[in-house]
């Protein structure tokens, strides 16, 4: 772009750097100073072409020129409306979108404009595009009627049609005649007429919580060159509304070149409904609506309900996560690299969910704000990481029933952590300011960014339906052929069958989660939130519970820490001899009392360590007062530790 301007300058025709300028544009992806550079190269051509013509003799040639000029001048500004230049904008602070944004539209009027003065004879040069319509309109006087633009018949995107009375032409524009008589010049009238899309993306109002937008196209209409011209007749423009929901009371206004800014001076509405508005303008510049965004609130009571389960849910939940990853690092019975993935699991679930209760609504200070949904997008991400590895380790143990395991750990949180880290990374570096938002400090889900987080979490699901699927086929298959089975490969299946239960119901609770989740972001509905509330709430303590409370290996190690700390069944006040005794101790010597029967497994009757025989137990005690049990409970067979 900087060679592009500097050939301007050198004398190259303006012709082959208009089109080189478009080649850019729509093939490049561009930076906030390359949108700054590209409006004034098209300022500049306007001016250098206009120096120029006059050495041309020949008019048609004049006109063949400028025409060819213009062409590419529209292309190149609507690249820069595309879609795919959306993070180019952003790249720049709302001040500097707004400069830029005029000197696009004065460099495409002054462009326009030059082709206008160009043409010595009546004639309308139409040029459209993706993003932009125009329509150069030379009138002789005696020809001058109403201008309707679009005109009827125009292609759907832009709304044509119609100037009548009715609304449902979609967008459109009209200049009353006695307007266009009075502004004529050597008996012809010349008139540039645009419409926009997506500038309307652009020029939106600033406000880090906004609670007015603009809701329309933009649509243009000019009689003369940086020319504020009062018109007699007020002209008509009809605008469909982007939305209909949530917004109220339209303003007309136009685009004020000299502030940069929207205004509704000179401008009134003359009616409006649900879709469209009709207004009425006594001068000609850029025009759309600009409406008052309804915020949605929840009713009192929902909102003061939701609250209670929000923390109550995740207060349980972080609770949950904390045991789960104290019982997975304490003991070392379990280590493994499925108690691994499980801990994995925890943490990152744990460290999202104090994040999103501690900063979701953080939304007053843009950058903490950014930084959280950064978090939550990579901890989120990690957490569903790590449920696919659950998905994945269990079908590779049951691959492997014949073979000895291979710990793949590493390559396990090289994954885990790092695949979230790419992609959290590179959707930063596209559009880093899709990270929080003026509702929630999340990801944008308005211009399809929210996708570098449901896309990998769809595939992430998917992927485990099918190693779990794979799994279910496996263990059908095992089951058919168990009379073979050794007594360690039927503990394998069996415990194979408790993680596949509780594998599936993860993936149908955290997809389910998330699912309601950003249905609730986008639709905002009370029962959405009630749901995602729930089962945001349900996802510590179901970990917790499937992974610990009713996982037997988990039990024993519970059951021998008892053991080895006998003070902590009489702290809690444990109820039921099934939590500490040993197999089959059904019946104990003595009559005492249900404490003395308790307590008998670790002390005397006199309550020092002593030589209590029980039916099926005998216990001594160490020599720092503690009871170790001769028979402590057993083992299933084959202590192993592929878990």
């Amino acid at each position: 772009l900087t060679n592009l301007d500097s050939r301007i300058t050198e004398g190259d025709t303006i012709i082959s750097i208009a089109n080189d300028l478009c080649s850019v544009t729509e093939s490049k992806t561009l930076y906030g100073g390359d949108m700054m550079t590209t409006t004034k190269i098209i300022k500049k051509m306007a001016t250098k072409m206009s120096a120029d013509i006059a050495t041309f003799p020949d008019p048609r040639q004049r006109e063949a020129i400028v025409t060819e000029l213009l062409h590419g001048v529209v292309k190149t500004s609507s690249n820069l409306l595309d879609s795919s230049q959306l993070a180019s904008w952003r790249d720049l602070t709302h001040k500097e979108q707004m400069r830029v944004a005029t000197s696009l539209l004065v460099g495409l009027e002054e462009n326009s404009f030059l082709l206008a003065e160009t043409v010595i004879r009546e004639k309308t040069v139409t040029h459209s595009v993706k993003n932009i319509l125009l329509s150069v309109r030379v009138l002789e006087l005696r020809n001058v009627g109403a201008e309707v633009f679009p005109a009827p018949g125009t292609v759907d995107q832009w709304g044509g049609g119609g100037g009548g009375s009715s609304v449902g032409g979609g967008n459109w524009i009209r200049l009353e005649r006695e307007a266009l008589m009075e502004n004529s010049e050597g008996g012809l009238v010349r008139l540039v007429l645009v419409a926009f899309d997506r500038l309307e993306e652009i020029l939106q109002v600033e406000a880090p919580n906004a609670t007015r937008l603009i809701n329309s196209k933009v649509i243009s209409a000019s009689l003369g060159k940086g020319r504020h011209i009062q018109l007699s007749d007020p002209v008509t423009i009809c605008l469909r509304h982007i939305r209909t929901d949530n917004v109220t009371n339209p303003v007309c206004v136009f685009w004020d070149y000299t502030m940069s800014s929207w205004s509704e001076e000179g401008c009134r509405v003359e009616s409006t409904n649900l879709t469209h508005t009709i207004c009425k303008c006594d001068h000609l510049t850029n025009f759309a609506i600009l409406m008052d965004v309804q915020a949605t609130y929840l009713p009192p009571n929902h909102a003061r309900a939701l609250q209670v389960i929000t923390y109550i849910g995740c207060i349980i939940s972080v609770v949950c996560l904390i045991l789960a990853i104290i019982t997975f690092q304490l003991f070392r019975g379990l280590k493994s690299d499925r108690t691994t993935i499980h801990k994995n699991l925890c943490v990152c679930l744990l460290v999202a969910e104090v994040l999103f209760l501690a900063g979701i609504g953080q939304t007053d200070q843009a950058i903490l704000c950014g930084v959280v949904a950064g978090l939550l997008h990579f901890f989120f991400l990690c957490a569903f990481a790590w449920m696919f590895l659950e998905g994945f380790q269990l079908y590779v143990m049951l691959i492997e029933v014949f073979e000895a395991e291979k710990s793949r750990i590493r390559w396990y949180y090289l994954f885990a952590y790092g695949a979230p880290l790419i992609i959290v990374a590179i959707s930063c570096f596209i559009d880093p300011y899709s990270y929080g938002t003026d509702r929630y400090c999340w990801l944008r889900a308005d211009n399809f960014f929210i996708f570098s987080f449901v896309g990998p979490v769809i595939a992430v699901i998917l992927a485990n339906l099918v190693f779990l699927s794979m799994a279910i086929y496996m263990m059908c298959r095992h089951a058919n052929a168990s009379v073979s089975m050794k007594s360690k490969e039927h503990s394998r299946l069996a415990s194979a069958r408790a993680w596949l239960r509780g594998a599936i119901v993860l993936v149908f609770l955290l997809g389910l989660t998330w699912t309601f989740g950003l249905l609730y972001l986008n639709e905002e509905s009370v029962f959405m939130a009630y749901i995602f509330t729930v089962l945001n709430s349900l996802q510590g303590l179901f970990i917790f519970v499937f992974h610990c409370v009713q996982n037997e290996k988990v039990q024993k190690e519970y059951r021998k820490m008892l053991r080895r700390q006998p003070w902590l069944v009489k702290c809690l006040g444990c109820v039921g001899e099934a939590s500490v005794s040993t197999s089959g101790s059904g019946s104990g010597s003595g009559s005492g009392s249900g404490k003395e029967r308790r307590s008998s497994l670790y002390t005397g009757s006199n309550g020092n360590p002593s030589s209590h025989t029980h039916t099926h137990s005998h216990a001594h005690a160490d020599a720092h007062g503690t009871s170790v049990g001769t028979h402590p409970l057993p083992p299933a067979p084959h202590q192993e530790h592929f878990f």
